[in-house]
């Protein structure tokens, strides 16, 4: 059986991004800005998405996918955006 322990969700960023860029009249001094980086976060979400097509092809077998996670080495933290375990092997998906 896949377990999708933790979904992925869009980033609280392109939310915001989303949001602001409804709000602003398209003659706003800022918006080109905006939506260069709304554009540029979206892409990047895209491709953290892509992966979840082939992972929908997995044998039932026992999986566990977990998405988003930030996690701490030492003193630092560092971002995976999705992390595959089985039984016998780990797949990390890095950012």
């Amino acid at each position: 059986m896949k377990l999708i322990v933790k979904k992925r969700k869009v980033p609280l960023p392109v939310r915001k991004l989303r949001a602001l860029a409804c709000r602003l009249p398209p003659n706003h001094p800022k918006f080109p800005l905006i939506m260069n980086d709304l554009k540029k976060r979206e892409a990047g979400y895209k491709g953290e998405c892509s992966i979840d097509f082939p992972l929908s092809f997995l044998e039932p077998k026992s999986y566990f996918i977990f998405h988003d996670l930030r996690l701490q080495d030492q003193s630092r933290f560092f971002q995976l955006d999705t992390l595959l375990i089985s039984k016998k092997y780990m797949r990390l998906s890095l950012k």
